[in-house]
């Protein structure tokens, strides 16, 4: 077979056409590796490109050559072909490539061959002992061509300035094809590599990636911010410890910028790292610490999209910072504990908070905050219980989930904190009656499920405040159904004096 016949020298020699150089294809692993690398950094985003026409004119010729490479790379894998460096196809099982690096010897045949420039020429006796010439597989090819095409389709794959309709349809073919030539049902699998070098893909596309992730080079490759997440959500634990002095930087760059998606797609990187890295090695060198500070600092944000991806991550980096206790009669003061200050933080916001988004957010993930301090919730019991007063008395929409949140907060307040609760009955018992009272009304605007959510709740607490009052709450409600004519009030009273 001729040499221009053989499908994946074509492929190559398409690639350096695209790219505007002589096709002439790649001699060796390395200089493959060089070409492929150089195609992604030629199609992506950058100071020099820029996103306008000239990288849009880009895109969709860059993912018919790597359609064609990878559908080459199949092709020649079923017929198990290899494209040796003078650039013949010869039939045989696949053969590992041999580069400089791999072997010194093999830089004469080399150099030989760059002076030459012809496939005629022989090397001489003495070099031909000492090395066989360099063959390039279909393996070969895939492998350095897997992390560079992956980028490739991340970049042009989602709607973007740099993308056209056509090109992020031709990268969901790219991704397809790339992935049967792997035989990888997933992009997770893709990345998992060889069981001989786990995640090499992953390497190699981190190593491509880290230059345009620097804090002086991100903000001229946009392109990064979006194919490093991606990326990044596909690695789990317990292979991305590996790289989490790569990682982590990027991620926190992410999350101190201006722009609020950069920000939530930086918290979210963050997140995904705490869950995925093991506790020991977040906690050396105060990495732990570094990522709660980053995060603390968006609870000052009034963006709902940001704040709810926030308080998550914080909550499941709370274990990871927590300190035994201390010893027997030593003092710790209670701002010492991350969690106590982001309750803190965010009783402030929550007594003052006007917007009903973020009013329903603060509200569902206070329970969560509160199962987390357990006991340690006395410490914010005056503060929390205006909270859960003044949430209580503010109608919530249709769905009253804020109401629901803060009832299902006040019921764990009463089980962790139960001996502080009787001096503070007075003021619990009338909110909860006139919360009853209110949906027993006509003017309720609830729906009958709802209605009927809240009125279990809210009985719930009557029956732990009894309780834990040694039945000072039927002692006050004994006489209230001789005189009431709601309904749904004296159903509620009577089940809070005919509970045990």
């Amino acid at each position: 077979m001729a040499a221009a016949e053989h499908p994946l020298e074509r492929a190559l020699v398409g690639v350096c056409a695209c790219m505007g150089r002589p096709p002439i294809p790649p001699r060796s692993r390395a200089a493959c590796v060089e070409l492929l690398q150089s195609f992604f950094l030629w199609a992506s985003p950058s100071a020099e490109s820029g996103c306008g026409e000239e990288i849009l004119a880009r895109g969709s010729p860059a993912m018919r050559a790597s359609l064609v490479l990878t559908e080459a790379v199949k092709a020649v894998s079923r017929g198990g072909g290899q494209v040796t460096g003078a650039g013949t196809a010869e039939e045989g099982p696949e053969l590992k490539s041999q580069t400089a690096e791999e072997s010194g010897k093999s830089n004469l045949v080399k150099g030989d061959v760059e002076k030459t420039g012809n496939k005629d020429v022989a090397p001489s006796p003495k070099v031909k002992a000492l090395s066989a010439p360099v063959v390039l597989d279909a393996q070969c090819v895939l492998d350095c061509a897997t992390a560079p095409l992956l980028l490739l389709c991340g970049v042009h794959i989602q709607e973007a300035a740099w993308s056209d309709p056509q090109a992020r349809c031709l990268s969901n073919q790219l991704l397809l094809s790339l992935l049967d030539a792997a035989h990888c049902p997933s992009v997770t699998e893709l990345l998992r590599g060889s069981p001989e070098e786990p995640y090499s893909p992953y390497r190699a596309a981190l190593g491509l990636l880290g230059p345009r992730l620097r804090k002086d080079t991100w903000p001229s490759h946009p392109d990064a911010s979006l194919v490093f997440p991606w990326l990044l959500f596909q690695v789990p634990r317990p292979f991305l410890s590996e790289y989490l002095s790569r990682v982590m930087p990027p991620s926190l760059l992410l999350s101190d910028d201006y722009k609020l998606k950069n920000k939530i797609l930086g918290v979210r990187c963050l997140h995904h790292i705490v869950k995925n890295v093991p506790a020991a090695e977040l906690r050396q060198y105060n990495r732990a610490l570094v990522v709660y500070h980053a995060l603390r600092n968006h609870l000052y944000s009034t963006e709902h999209d940001l704040i709810e991806v926030v308080l998550p991550c914080l909550l499941d980096l709370f274990p990871i910072l927590h300190k035994p206790p201390p010893a027997l009669g030593a003092y710790k003061k209670d701002a010492e504990d991350p969690a106590d200050q982001v309750m803190q933080l965010l009783l402030t916001h929550m007594e003052m908070e006007h917007r009903i988004n973020l009013r329903r957010l603060y509200a569902r993930t206070l329970p969560a905050f509160q199962e987390r301090l357990g006991v340690g919730i006395v410490r914010h019991l005056k503060r929390l219980l205006q909270v859960i007063v003044g949430y209580l008395e503010v109608y919530d929409g249709p769905a009253e989930a804020a109401r629901l949140s803060i009832l299902e907060t006040l019921q764990g307040t009463i089980k962790y904190a139960w001996p502080r609760i009787p001096p503070r009955l007075p003021l619990l018992l009338k909110s909860l009656l006139k919360l009853i009272h209110e949906l027993s009304t006509e003017a309720n605007q609830n729906s009958p499920s709802i209605t009927e959510t809240l009125l279990k709740e809210a009985t719930e607490c009557l029956l732990l405040l009894d309780h834990c009052c040694k039945g000072q709450v039927k002692a006050a409600l004994k006489d209230i159904p001789t005189v009431c004519n709601k309904p749904l009030l004296r159903k509620c009273i009577q089940k809070v004096l005919q509970g045990t």
